[in-house]
């Protein structure tokens, strides 16, 4: 049967263009729009213009495309993506088989040789990567080289070196440093700019110090924490509206150090730990808050308080919410990030109470927000490692993604 429409062209020729893009923004699902874009070069073109994106993009979250499964050391990465029926099964299933013609897992288009690079931190679509860091002649380290990429574009940018009078303080230690922090975050209220935070591991008793890469200026600052009993061990990097922070280990109390990257300034949270096997601290779907959520196996919920990032120091958590989870598993947080809970489970019914290899797990999002909680993927885990390292990965899938990089 013939088609009643006239010819694509026709329809942009007897349309204005701006009602075109009225109606193309009017889409609800992004899979919708990036049909359009490849059905007709006009379409295409208005589609993936700036001011267009712009507008899609103020209107869309990311969408949740999967989990990247870093290996060796964050050295190679293999991306799982959703699966049936989560919303995002059908874009993921694209983005995968890109990740799979690319051959991306070691990261391929980055300079030097495959594995030369470690991945670090995954934010909005952006992915930091360091060299292993490298000791001179005289027994002083020098600070790795660093790039911010887009993973699926297959673009990145080089970060440039730590100036010399900023570094100069950690140099001039003249000690050893076991490793880096790296946190990428996103700037500017479109995302087209970024932050790179870096936090040497210097030994105990030496100062704190996190130097922070604005895309926008091309500049690095750096803050400094005179050390203390508190700071003597700080792990768990992570970042939320606009402040790094770090979990304090030695600590009579349990505490967070928190850098507000913007004013370059530190300052300490104190938090209520709970007698649980898993928790996780971060961000909260309140802007300034603080949240953490506690998994209680007894009932299979998921406890969930939060406090003011800057509210006074006698302040109380506040207990938000208490979430059901779906019985008959085991349950284990995995990490908070991106506005998702990342939950972990290994349907019971064997009679073993503890992760095997070959199990196969079932992994979860929990929204931040709406608190829906959603099948994302699975995964069967070989070897010994039943803790895999996984990162969120939310991005615009191409055409409809854009960025400084």
């Amino acid at each position: 049967m013939a088609s009643l429409l006239p010819p694509r062209p026709l329809l942009l020729t007897v349309l204005p263009q701006e009602l075109v893009v009225e109606i193309l923004i009017r889409l609800d699902d992004l899979a919708d729009l990036a049909r359009a874009a490849s059905a007709c070069r006009a379409l295409r073109r208005l589609i993936t213009s700036r001011a267009f994106l712009r507008r899609v993009h103020a209107l869309h979250p990311r969408p949740l495309l999967g989990l990247l499964h870093l290996e060796h050391h964050g050295s190679r990465c293999r991306f799982l993506p959703a699966e049936p029926p989560h919303p995002s099964a059908a874009t993921a299933a694209a983005v995968a088989r890109a990740f799979d013609s690319h051959s991306d897992s070691s990261f391929s288009f980055l300079p030097g040789r495959p594995g030369d690079w470690r991945l670090r931190d995954v934010r909005h679509g952006l992915a930091v990567l360091s060299t292993r860091h490298a000791v001179t002649d005289d027994g002083c380290f020098s600070f790795p080289d660093v790039v911010v990429c887009n993973p699926l574009r297959r673009r990145y940018a080089r970060i440039p070196p730590i100036s010399d009078d900023l570094a100069a303080p950690i140099r001039s230690l003249a000690v050893g440093v076991e490793d880096f922090d790296y946190l990428v975050a996103p700037a500017g209220r479109e995302g087209l700019s970024f932050r790179v935070i870096c936090r040497p591991h210097l030994p105990m008793g030496c100062d704190v110090t996190v130097f922070v890469f604005s895309s926008s200026a091309v500049i690095w600052c750096a803050a400094t924490l005179h050390a203390c009993a508190a700071t003597a061990q700080l792990v768990s990097p992570q970042y939320a509206h606009g402040y790094a922070y770090w979990r304090l280990t030695r600590s009579s109390t349990s505490r967070l150090l928190l850098l507000d990257t913007r004013d370059m300034d530190f300052f300490f949270v104190n938090f209520e730990p709970r007698s649980v096997p898993w928790q996780a601290i971060g961000e909260a779907g309140e802007v300034g808050r603080l949240v953490v959520f506690n998994i209680a196996h007894a009932n299979h919920t998921v406890e969930l308080l939060s406090r003011a990032i800057r509210g006074s120091a006698d302040e109380h958590w506040r207990h938000d919410k208490t979430i059901p989870l779906l019985p008959g598993y085991k349950w284990r947080i995995v990490k908070l990030a991106e506005g998702y809970l990342l939950l972990q489970g290994r349907i019971l019914g064997d009679g073993a109470s503890q992760f095997t290899p070959g199990d196969q797990l079932q992994y979860f999002t929990l929204d931040i927000n709406t608190f829906k909680l959603e099948r994302l993927c699975a995964s069967t885990p070989q070897g010994i490692s039943y803790h895999p390292q996984f990162e969120l990965y939310r991005c615009f899938p191409p055409p409809l993604s854009f960025s400084s990089i």
